[in-house]
């Protein structure tokens, strides 16, 4: 999975968790799909100080994934229609903005580095394992589909600097982001799925 044609020199990837109550993790690789840097985050404000002081983010691309808003009223049926509800103009009941299916969280550090013109991009995770074929076997984010998925990024993309310690679940996260980011330079075929904020939401090609 080499970058050859590409200007970039690192491809940063972002699993961003909805709240700091859960953990995020960004991954940065070189040119040789390399793991150059694996780091977990709690608080908006460090991921804001990575981007800041990194000096990886020159002559970068970087690729965040989508948070989903968690905040909703109480109630099965709401937890449910949450996810199928149209958002309609007149739609005026909307206590806690539990309609909002998309966390906004650090939109304005990925402004910053928009601003920078550095190249940036959304992508939705689970999309990314579908399309990478590391689709998940066991219920999501549990021990056994984490060291499933540790196992078949290993194998089957060649991370062998990888510990044998278990990685969580968001820095496994953050090395598929990290892969797109570079396919994508690399002129993988995409297409938009939607926008936050200006900034794109792209779907990987499933082969």
């Amino acid at each position: 999975m080499q970058s050859l044609s590409s200007k970039e020199n690192f491809f940063i990837g972002v699993s961003l968790s909805n709240s700091s109550n859960y953990d995020s993790s960004i991954c940065v690789l070189d040119r040789n799909s390399n793991i150059v840097l694996l780091d977990k985050f709690f608080f908006a404000q460090d991921i804001d100080y990575f981007f800041e002081t990194t000096p990886y983010l020159k002559n970068s691309i970087v690729a965040v994934s989508v948070a989903y808003d968690n905040k909703m009223l109480d109630g099965k049926w709401r937890i449910h229609s949450k996810n199928y509800k149209p958002l309609f103009d007149y739609f005026k009941v909307n206590r806690d903005n539990w309609t909002n299916r998309i966390s906004k969280r650090c939109l304005e550090t990925f402004k910053k580095i928009k601003e920078k013109n550095i190249p940036i991009i959304r992508c939705e995770i689970n999309q990314l394992r579908q399309s990478y074929g590391l689709n998940a076997y066991f219920l999501s984010r549990t021990s056994h589909d984490c060291k499933n998925l540790q196992s078949l990024l290993k194998l089957k993309y060649g991370f062998s600097q990888m510990p044998d310690n278990m990685l969580s679940a968001s820095s496994l996260e953050a090395i598929i982001v990290a892969m797109f980011a570079m396919d994508y330079v690399n002129g993988a075929e995409t297409s938009p799925m939607f926008e936050i904020d200006d900034i794109q939401v792209l779907a990987r090609k499933i082969k």
